[in-house]
């Protein structure tokens, strides 16, 4: 897979996506530390490079969820579905 976090469905054919790139880099002790590049709150380090890379995508779903929380406004509510993939 690509990184790709899609967000929400305009049509079956097309649905919009954004590019995010998690960029990957060794750390004391043979670590992995694995960020987003384009939100640098979303970093985490593991061993190996495959865990570096699941714990990540599990912090991105993590600081997307934290901004549901509070939800702002009274107006009509409408779900989207986002999938993060990679």
């Amino acid at each position: 897979m690509d990184g790709t976090l899609l967000i929400g469905a305009m049509s079956v054919l097309s649905p919009p996506q954004i590019q995010l790139s998690i960029v990957y880099e060794q750390i004391e002790n043979g670590w992995t530390q694995a960020r987003i590049a384009e939100l640098p709150g979303v970093t985490t380090a593991a061993p190996t490079r495959a865990e570096a890379k699941d714990m990540v995508l599990d912090a991105l779903r993590e600081y997307l969820l934290s901004f549901t929380e509070e939800p702002a406004g009274e107006g009509e509510r409408e779900p989207i579905a986002l999938t993060i993939s990679a």
